[in-house]
């Protein structure tokens, strides 16, 4: 982690000298905007491939009753998944972004960059009957807010950037790329 941190200050000096504020921000901005579709696209073929699992089972053993019983296995692994891997709170994508802009100065854990996507893929591909948007919000911010912080920028600019995390994932996921 400390040879990453040389390269990351480095990379800081050399912003500092080479390159103003304005155009750093307008890096960042595209880099955030090219993680959170990547990130979109993720979550899509993950919840397709559940889906497309699941489905596969009722195929094959032909019990259409199935229908009834997935979606409450779904939300059964989602729980053990949060409880015992992530171990806080994913909550609801939009209220945590909300509270990590009024009170924490936007700053979001590192985790809700993947652990959203999983649990909501498990989830929705198992047929249970949430969206796709709160949870990819969530990760786009969450990867917005946690490249701001590691470059060092100032709150303003990590909100501006929140801000185009949760754009370019909603983007992402109604494969709107304008």
């Amino acid at each position: 982690m400390s040879k990453l941190n040389t390269y990351i200050n480095r990379f800081l000096t050399w912003r500092q000298q080479h390159l103003s504020d304005r155009q750093f921000t307008l890096v960042l901005a595209f880099f955030v905007g090219l993680f959170a579709a990547l990130a979109a696209y993720v979550l899509h073929t993950l919840i397709h491939l559940m889906q497309g699992l699941v489905l596969d089972q009722m195929i094959t053993t032909g019990y259409t009753w199935l229908y009834l019983v997935f979606p409450v296995v779904g939300i059964w692994l989602t729980m053990l998944f949060v409880r015992y891997i992530v171990r806080d709170n994913i909550s609801h994508g939009i209220t945590r972004i909300l509270y990590a802009i009024s009170s924490k100065r936007s700053r979001l854990a590192a985790h809700n960059c993947w652990t959203s996507v999983v649990a909501s893929a498990v989830t929705i591909g198992f047929g249970g009957s949430v969206g796709a948007e709160a949870p990819i919000v969530l990760t786009g911010s969450s990867i917005a807010s946690n490249l701001g912080q590691r470059f060092r920028m100032n709150n303003k600019t990590l909100m501006l950037l929140v801000g185009c995390g949760a754009a370019a994932a909603i983007a992402g996921i109604f494969k709107a790329p304008i």
